[in-house]
């Protein structure tokens, strides 16, 4: 049987399935990815780890009985945003230095003194901060000039690192060089010129690839210490974003997913950048021509966390059990005895507003409000910021259908909350973990001719994975109607208090 063998190559861990033509999942395989964080907020990892892992799955796929003349294709998903300096064998010179490591804010502010902040954003779709790649790169030189002077390549994704073990390739592909702040978003192409008058050297850049492009063949080397066979073809594969979305079946306008990790985010497939909320990212789509805009929460699964840890029946209790008494709790409670509202800025908010002294706030509280309503006031308070992004995204496009991925997806409250505040019939994936892996599978499929294009494997596929559908209840309609437009006024009326606290 032919399979695509698909990694995700992530912060916490490294995933490895193999995808059959059929489109099913076997010898699922997950390492473990260990992170370094310094006392002045550096967070970094080694990428010999990220080949390491890679190893490890394959050594335990060959002790499986799976032959590697099955493995029509390589691909492969990845972190995003990061700088990764190796030098002309491809050896790591210092430690990756992740997308979450904001130590270039000095660096993202000398760019601008060569160009507007307004331009870098027509150009990237994005703005231009400490966390992204071209900032991080001047600092190297600033900071590291010996190991800058040994720097032979830059590359972006974990996945780019392995990739240059199997095949010798110093590739990425434009979802993950749109998080660099460097690349022409409309044109996917390295903003040359920029580049070099800031002092950089272009040619440190990886060569820019679709994802379903062929990066390279495994070599001898790499075949003698993974175990695939030598000539297997390997793809540019995609960051991470670019998979999940992907995965999600997320390929086409109109469809929308949101994650509810720690913190969360909202995305949907457009046509152009849009300049309604300073919020907003844009990254490359996997179709050449859509883009993704991306709405990023800071408050999800923390607020989900936090409304477990004060409202459960057992404060003290942990884990999934506090969690299941929290459901329970919030079960009881209708939405037509629903007194409190919950602004659910416990961490500040990125969007739809960008205010980081915003705070967790309730309004509304009676005598009669109970620990369940409290707790129900706070996942509903997240799904109202999700049907604001959502508004914000899609714009005059109707959204009739969103998807959940993420911890969050597997309180079933929740999901009936956002499907009734948002009056979208949400679904959940039962295999929504590897939804990254099946999306970097999906550029092998096209490429392969397993698939005629990526709408077309989410219509083979994706849409027939299992999954639990959630619709809107007609009668809870008027009732979110009114209290969402209440929602609405809470951080306008209370903003002006927020930097007193």
């Amino acid at each position: 049987m032919p399979y695509v063998a698909s990694f995700d190559i992530g912060t916490t861990a490294a995933k490895g399935v193999l995808v059959a033509r059929d489109g099913t999942i076997h010898a699922e395989v997950t390492m473990t990815v260990e992170t370094h964080y310094g006392e002045a907020g550096q967070v970094e990892q080694s990428p010999e780890q990220w080949w390491q892992a890679v190893l490890s799955i394959c050594q335990r796929w060959w002790e499986n009985g799976i032959s590697p003349n099955d493995v029509a294709m390589i691909s492969f998903s990845g972190q995003m945003q990061d700088c990764i300096p190796i030098d002309e064998a491809g050896r790591p010179v210092r430690p990756a230095i992740l997308y979450s490591d904001g130590r270039a804010a000095r660096q993202a502010e000398q760019i601008k003194a060569f160009v507007s902040e307004a331009e870098l954003r027509r150009w990237t779709g994005n703005h231009l901060d400490g966390s992204m790649t071209f900032p991080k790169l001047l600092w190297l030189k600033e900071k590291e000039p010996e190991q800058y002077d040994r720097t032979h390549a830059v590359l972006i994704s974990s996945k780019d690192f392995v990739i240059r073990k199997l095949t010798g390739a110093c590739v990425t592909d434009p979802t993950s060089a749109a998080t660099t702040g460097m690349m022409d978003l409309e044109n996917r192409s390295w903003l040359a010129a920029l580049v070099e008058r800031c002092g950089i050297r272009l040619e440190l850049l990886p060569t820019l690839l679709a994802a379903d492009e062929i990066a390279g063949e495994v070599t001898d080397q790499a075949a003698l210490e993974t175990g695939f066979a030598a000539g297997t073809p390997v793809l540019c594969g995609v960051g991470d974003a670019g998979a999940t979305t992907v995965g999600a079946g997320v390929t086409e306008i109109g469809s929308m997913y949101v994650y509810l990790g720690t913190t969360g985010w909202a995305a949907m497939p457009s046509e152009r950048v849009t300049g309604k909320a300073a919020g907003l990212f844009h990254l490359a789509h996997l179709p050449k021509d859509l883009l993704i805009a991306i709405a990023p929460l800071s408050n999800a699964g923390n607020a989900h966390a936090w409304a477990a840890r004060v409202f459960a029946d057992d404060p003290q209790s942990a884990g999934s059990e506090a969690y299941a008494r929290l459901e329970q709790l919030m079960k009881s409670c209708s939405p037509h005895l629903q007194d409190a509202y919950f602004l659910p800025y416990l961490h500040g908010e990125r969007c739809p507003v960008q205010d980081p002294h915003a705070s967790g706030c309730y309004l509304g509280l009676r005598p009669t409000t109970t620990r369940g309503q409290m707790a129900r006031a706070v996942l509903e308070g997240v799904a109202m910021s999700i049907r604001q992004v959502r508004d914000l995204l899609a714009g005059a496009n109707s959204v009739e259908q969103m998807t959940l991925i993420g911890g969050g997806s597997r309180s079933a409250v929740w999901n009936q909350l956002l499907a009734d505040v948002c009056n979208t019939r949400v679904v959940v994936p039962e295999n929504a973990a590897y939804l990254p892996s099946l999306g970097s599978a999906a550029a092998a499929f096209v490429r392969l001719g397993w698939a005629a294009s990526y709408a077309d494997f989410a219509d083979k596929h994706l849409k027939r994975q299992p999954l639990a559908v959630y619709q809107p209840n007609p009668q809870h309609r008027p009732v979110y109607e009114q209290r969402y437009q209440t929602f609405l006024q809470l951080y306008p009326a209370l903003k002006p208090l927020f930097g007193n606290l």
